[in-house]
């Protein structure tokens, strides 16, 4: 199966899952918020990458000034082609690290995949973090986009599918 179409897989079992779990672990966000957190994922990859493709690092300050690029529920974060964070819009102190290094609580190397995985069409990845809003473990998922200089523009939700 291609990238794009295991991408687009996990978007709809995803999306299918929050709607019939109704969504665990996230109570401060409506059902209805909830299921519609793909889609501003996508939209605000989309955004930021069309920012970056245009203005190259001059778009961190429009990102900064626009409250879309880091909510409660989805937040922006462009990575170097090498993994570096180059902007965090919800913890600056992560500029400069290597998210390639990183693993999921299952020890997987999600950020090298994530990486590794990133193409201009955007694509899903899945990995178990520990969510800062609840501090437990959970699924998220991270749609990612390359841009034309190569950067990786992300967009993180939690997925609030544990029991």
């Amino acid at each position: 199966m291609s990238r794009q179409a295991k991408s687009l897989l996990m978007g709809i079992i995803f999306g299918l899952a929050v709607g019939l779990w109704g969504g665990y672990g996230m109570r401060e966000t409506p059902l209805r918020a909830r299921e519609q957190l793909p889609r501003a994922a996508i939209e605000v990859v989309n955004r930021a990458t069309d920012l970056l493709n245009e203005y190259g690092h001059e778009a961190f300050a429009a990102f900064d000034q626009d409250s879309r690029y880091n909510r409660a529920d989805t937040y922006l974060f462009v990575l170097a082609a090498d993994g570096t964070t180059l902007y965090h819009a919800a913890d600056a102190a992560q500029v400069g690290e290597n998210f390639g290094v990183l693993r999921d609580i299952d020890q997987r190397p999600f950020g090298l995949q994530l990486v590794s995985d990133a193409a201009p069409d955007g694509v899903w990845s899945a990995y178990r973090w520990n969510n800062p809003a609840t501090g437990k473990a959970e699924w998220k998922l991270t749609y990612t986009r390359q841009t034309r200089q190569g950067h990786i523009v992300a967009a993180g939700i939690f997925g609030g599918l544990e029991k």
